[in-house]
């Protein structure tokens, strides 16, 4: 994936790098380049050194033969330049160093540079004659030496560049790491919220390339937060006017079938009354979806709520339910307290009730526990010997409106994802697990420790 930050570090490296090898290859072009070169340079200034340095009477003498010799703890390891000294007169050699071959480095004694051979070596020769004509200074360097003195700049040249590149690369990565840490924290604040936080983003401390962005994704996020907002309203508004008028139907279609005895009209006013629980049942999930979001949106401090308490308040209130429909309720708690809100975890409880006695059949059971957990934090669990829910489908039910394909029992697919909007908010996850005697589903809350 393309990155600012990757397109910035490699488009500096990669100029860093260019730059460097443009000045290295100049650099080496300009060593080695012919008489106006680094070591043509040399050639040229130790020749002109040598020829003005020698007394006019070496001409009357003859090239001495004994030379003097360093002492033997000096090692000489600098330039290994051969000269010659020459009277153009007769051609006799008035002085020459050790390396020198016996033949004239420059055999045309032509002033200037040139290349030659002599004593089996090939030469860069510089040759100048003094002002008089008589004598001629000739300094050389053998070829085989330049290309050794060569590889040497190179490799220390190459070191050098090499270590500069890599320190102004590590520079470089630091410098754009700390530019972009702010977006990067951003960001992870961004990934960290929650769906519905729709709280703007703070431009506090923000590069200014950014502000922008982020006041265009601000206003985006209000209009999300309006959008939603009269969703809400819409919600609770029409869920609590569905109330009234179906909590009569619901009553009216009871007095029918008990005054309908036996028969085809007893059987439609039962029926009657089941959409009319259901509908009223839907109603008030939309309730709770709104009462939900806005408990989200206020971020209430949460409280120590005893969730062995409320599970069992809340299961002796749906025995009732559960006495109509032939099913057996079970309830096992432990003393246990977790933070949350109370509204919420029992609209959570309710939910997962309401869920386990919708699909349990009739002489079904219904298990209702909770109890602190061994590494800290507490549970709540829901269990039934209903159908059970199919392995691919476990991940799906949670979402809104949701139901699996086939489902006999009546829903609106609201129930399961409240459960799970209301466990985020209290950092809870849901286990999908086996219901009761090989049978049915388990869910179970697990709440973490403080």
């Amino acid at each position: 994936m393309k990155t600012l930050r990757r397109q910035l570090t490699v488009t500096l490296l990669l100029t860093l790098l260019l730059s460097w090898v443009l000045v290295f290859a100049f650099q080496q072009f300009e060593t080695r380049r012919s008489q106006t070169g680094l070591q043509d340079q040399g050639l040229y200034d130790g020749a002109n050194q040598i020829l003005t340095a020698m007394p006019v009477s070496l001409l009357d003498n003859v090239a001495p033969a004994e030379r003097f010799a360093l002492p033997e703890s000096v090692q000489f390891n600098g330039d290994r330049a051969s000269f010659q000294v020459w009277s153009l007169a007769d051609r006799r050699p008035l002085l020459q160093s050790k390396e020198s071959p016996v033949q004239p480095l420059n055999p045309s004694f032509r002033n200037g540079f040139v290349d030659s051979a002599a004593g089996g070596t090939h030469w860069r020769v510089y040759s100048v004659t003094d002002a008089t004509g008589r004598v001629q200074v000739q300094l050389a360097y053998s070829q085989s030496d330049l290309r050794e003195r060569m590889l040497q700049n190179f490799k220390r040249g190459l070191v050098i560049v090499t270590m500069l590149f890599l320190a102004l690369a590590a520079v470089t990565c630091v410098v754009v790491g700390r530019a972009f840490r702010k977006v990067d924290r951003a960001g992870a604040a961004i990934e960290r919220r929650g769906p519905l936080d729709l709280a703007a983003l703070p431009l506090a401390g923000m590069p200014g390339e950014l502000r922008p962005f982020i006041r265009s994704i601000n206003q985006l996020l209000l209009r999300v937060k309006g959008a939603l907002d009269r969703e809400r309203r819409f919600l609770e508004n029409t869920a609590h006017e569905l109330r009234t008028p179906l909590a009569a139907l619901s009553a009216h279609a009871e007095l029918v079938a008990r005054s309908a005895g036996a028969g085809e009209s007893a059987q439609a006013a039962e029926k009657l009354r089941l959409v009319a629980q259901r509908t009223m049942r839907i109603a008030e999930q939309l309730l709770d979806q709104a009462r939900m979001d806005a408990l989200i949106e206020s971020a209430q401090a949460p409280e120590a709520i005893d969730l062995d308490a409320m599970v069992v308040m809340l299961a002796r209130d749906w025995e009732a339910c559960a006495g109509r429909k032939q099913q057996r309720l079970s309830v096992q708690v432990e003393p246990c307290v977790v933070m949350g809100n109370l509204d919420a975890l029992g609209v959570l409880l309710g939910n997962l009730l309401d869920n386990a006695g919708r699909y349990t059949p009739s002489g079904g059971q219904i298990a209702v526990s909770c109890g602190p957990r061994p590494g800290g934090g507490a549970f709540l669990r829901v269990a039934d010997d209903g159908p059970g829910i199919a392995p691919d489908e476990r991940e799906r039910v949670f979402d809104r409106f949701y139901r699996a394909a086939g489902t006999p029992a009546g829903g609106s697919g609201i129930g399961l994802s409240l459960v799970a909007q209301i466990a985020q908010q209290h950092g809870a996850s849901i286990v999908v697990g086996e219901g009761l005697r090989g049978a049915g589903v388990s869910l179970t809350v697990e709440f973490a420790g403080a």
